[in-house]
């Protein structure tokens, strides 16, 4: 032993030299020997205190109640208190209680109707099992982020919110996917395959509704795979202001 002060698992082990002192005193020439035993097999004394230790743990701990012997041997008498536990143990046994009381006080609060994501919200299936450049632009161009014109000139990132294919002089999303010339036939293959699944041309479309609805998705996919919308920011020309376009292409790359 490190120390003769009580720590956790050593209530015993001081209470034992405790005795083996008092023996000392009282027979100067006693001879006490300690052994450690490796296992409890095969040795009777230490399987009836393995015995023993194991009655005493499934004992209640509750102070001030007598508890009675069970007649180990022929002894019947009474303990008036439960055997020391250590710190440990202690804190065991409550870290369970407060995790099933936990547990037991969020079931009460929730349920599978509480907890269920709205149809909303749900990321779509074709878009996620696209590529992750293909959905990162779709999600940014959903979300008004993408490189386009109007948002890297509201970002400070260019001078102007021109198109850097027509020269128009916004470059929206609206202008990308209906008349820039630039994807004139991409827009094309687009709109027919939005005709097809929506019976809705492209006139009654916007794009914020046009990202919006699921089944154009893959259409915009492939859209968005075939034309360099929202991928591609060219640098800009001499005796322009100075922006961070080129950084952005970079990233691109």
């Amino acid at each position: 032993m490190a120390s003769d002060k009580p720590g956790p698992g050593q209530q015993y082990a001081i209470q034992a030299r405790k005795h083996i002192a008092a023996l000392r005193r009282a027979r100067p020439g006693i001879i006490i020997e300690i052994r450690w035993c490796p296992a409890h097999k095969g040795i009777a004394g230490n399987e009836k205190a393995d015995e023993w230790a194991k009655i005493a743990a499934e004992e209640p701990d509750l102070h001030g109640v007598e508890w009675p012997n069970f007649g180990y041997g022929d002894r019947s008498e009474v303990r008036a208190m439960p055997l020391p536990r250590s710190l440990a143990n202690l804190k065991r046994e409550i870290s369970k209680k407060k995790l099933a009381e936990a547990r037991q006080w969020a079931g009460g609060r929730t349920s599978k109707k509480k907890c269920k994501m709205p149809e909303s919200h749900k990321p779509d299936s074709t878009v996620a099992g696209s590529t992750k450049r293909l959905a990162s632009r779709y999600q940014q161009l959903k979300t008004g982020h993408a490189r386009t014109g109007q948002y890297l000139h509201l970002a400070k990132a260019r001078p102007t919110a021109q198109c850097w294919w027509c020269r128009c002089p916004s470059q929206t999303r609206d202008h990308l996917f209906k008349v820039c010339p630039e994807w004139k036939m991409q827009q094309k293959i687009l709109w027919a395959e939005v005709l097809k699944e929506t019976k809705r041309w492209k006139s009654r479309w916007t794009v914020r509704d046009l990202l919006a609805d699921g089944r154009c998705a893959q259409a915009v996919l492939d859209f968005l795979s075939s034309a360099d919308v929202g991928r591609l920011v060219p640098p800009l020309e001499e005796g322009d202001a100075g922006s961070e376009a080129s950084e952005w292409e970079l990233r691109e790359r």
